[in-house]
């Protein structure tokens, strides 16, 4: 996971003018038109959001890392939940959500269907439940979210790797739960990065040596740890000698 970077002239146009129309409507609805509204995938997920989502977050999962695009679409996922949430495991979903975010591209990203849909699905904890914006008029900045923001919050603060399994930055809360509700350390994914890793150790025992080729294997480290490449934090975390030099 690393911090996705949007700026202002990143909205899409679908977003600035249908997007926004359509949650001055949802602001304007009562509690029961909420529960019966049909959000409107065609907004929020539609080939000019998708398309610069992939762009920003060169076509990884905004979670896992992995690259999307090879096998799947992705889906566009709402970090704070539109439609209701979850607190905690074997709660109910509470409606409505965040409905005032549905359309709102800071709380768009592109995720892997299985972070998605597995794992992240509605879950949304607070430190402090009592303190959730349950409505529009409510002051969002008095929540403090266990999940990882992907672009307001830099996840090395609250997440490093060991090898290839994702911990919690001193057992933190923030970084214990966005590992669980994101399935950070599902088996499938910790596989893929196992076998990416035992690549990158071998270059990396090159890199440290004084063979000929060791400078050429520090630069293909150091390109792994980029942001356009998968799995770079994890790179970033377990080579960090051979890339800040």
């Amino acid at each position: 996971m690393i911090q996705i970077k949007k700026k202002v002239s990143d909205v899409p146009e679908i977003l600035k003018k249908q997007g926004k129309a359509e949650i001055a409507l949802l602001k304007k609805m009562s509690k029961k038109d909420l529960l019966s509204y049909k959000y409107k995938s065609s907004l929020y997920g539609g080939k000019s959001v998708k398309d610069k989502l992939k762009s920003l977050q060169n076509e990884k999962c905004c979670f896992c890392e992995a690259k999307i695009t090879v096998v799947s679409h992705g889906d566009v996922e709402h970090y704070r939940p539109k439609a209701g949430w979850i607190q905690k495991e074997k709660d109910k979903l509470s409606k409505p959500g965040y409905y005032w975010l549905a359309y709102d591209f800071d709380n768009l990203f592109l995720s892997c269907q299985i972070c998605n849909q597995k794992y992240k699905k509605n879950y949304f904890p607070l430190e402090k439940s009592g303190k959730r914006a349950n409505k529009h008029t409510d002051d969002i900045k008095l929540e403090k979210p266990l999940i990882i923001h992907p672009s307001k919050e830099n996840p090395t603060k609250f997440l490093s790797f060991n090898k290839e399994v994702a911990i919690a930055k001193g057992n933190s809360e923030k970084g214990l739960e966005t590992i669980k509700r994101t399935g950070l350390n599902r088996k499938e994914v910790m596989k893929d990065r196992f076998e990416y890793f035992e690549i990158l150790e071998t270059l990396a025992d090159i890199a440290r040596s004084n063979l000929p080729n060791a400078k050429k294997a520090k630069e293909q480290i150091k390109k792994k740890a980029q942001n356009d490449s998968i799995y770079s934090l994890m790179v970033k975390a377990n080579f960090s000698d051979l890339i800040c030099t």
